[in-house]
């Protein structure tokens, strides 16, 4: 059989996809974000999914205070950068609630508001977190989405507003994957049942066009008659460099 034969391509692409749509311990959203920490990665589709990890706000030691001026400027960061390692890329109002929580204060005045805002700011001008609109996340979150099931959150953090794009864009292109071809708006529902959302309202299908538009526009998904399939770069890995140690992905 040559080497061109596009039965045999065909089976090889096959076999290739079905490995990394069942990953081993090299190839969890953990595994791939640990690599692109160090490595320049633009784009990783991951294929296992996890329940929803909430921070420990009694871990974050900001009580004891009377106003949440008064908490100390380290202290405030240390919560801020542990809440993103857990929940990134983490929503502001996310991100308020569990500051909130670990303070033992209810509501956050414009006061507040304001602290967080400044202590997230400067966060990201030291270039310890990315700021992209109202999410926080370290870079390697940004570039490498975990796909987590949303179901036991409370229903005020249970918003598809708090879903980072990112990670909405990834369950678009599981979703498609797993199925072959989908249309559109089927393609949406299952991608957001998938993570624990019941159905596609008009304002969920709103919310998702701007991820499903970013997925054809990088060729994550493509568009074929009235249906939605894989692109090319749906399957790709980073290139890895050499000398990189054989523990990373």
């Amino acid at each position: 059989m040559s080497e061109t034969d596009p039965g045999a391509l065909e089976a090889l692409v096959r076999a290739h996809q079905h490995f990394i749509q069942h990953p081993g311990p090299n190839e969890t959203c953990a595994a791939w974000r640990s690599y692109c920490r160090d490595h320049d990665c633009d784009w990783v589709t991951t294929w296992d999914t996890q329940p929803y990890r909430e921070t420990e706000t009694n871990d974050l030691a900001l009580s004891g205070h009377d106003r949440f001026d008064d908490i100390p400027q380290e202290a405030l960061d240390r919560a801020l950068l542990r809440i993103v390692d857990t929940e990134g890329p983490v929503h502001l109002a996310i991100l308020t609630r569990r500051l909130l929580e670990s303070a033992g204060f209810s509501r956050a005045g414009s006061r507040i508001q304001a602290r967080i805002h400044e202590r997230r700011a400067a966060l990201g001008a030291q270039g310890l977190i990315r700021l992209k609109g109202e999410f926080s996340g370290r870079g390697e979150q940004f570039a490498v989405p975990c796909l987590r099931d949303w179901t036991g959150l409370p229903d005020a953090l249970r918003q598809l507003d708090h879903v980072p794009d990112t990670e909405l864009k990834l369950s678009l292109v599981r979703t498609v994957a797993e199925a072959g071809a989908l249309d559109r708006d089927t393609a949406m529902n299952d991608a957001l049942h998938r993570m624990g959302f019941i159905r596609l309202t008009d304002s969920a299908r709103e919310r998702l066009q701007a991820p499903l538009e970013r997925a054809l526009g990088t060729a994550l998904l493509v568009k074929r008659q009235e249906f939605l399939e894989t692109g090319p770069k749906a399957f790709q890995r980073p290139r890895r460099s050499v000398g990189t140690s054989s523990a990373s992905p």
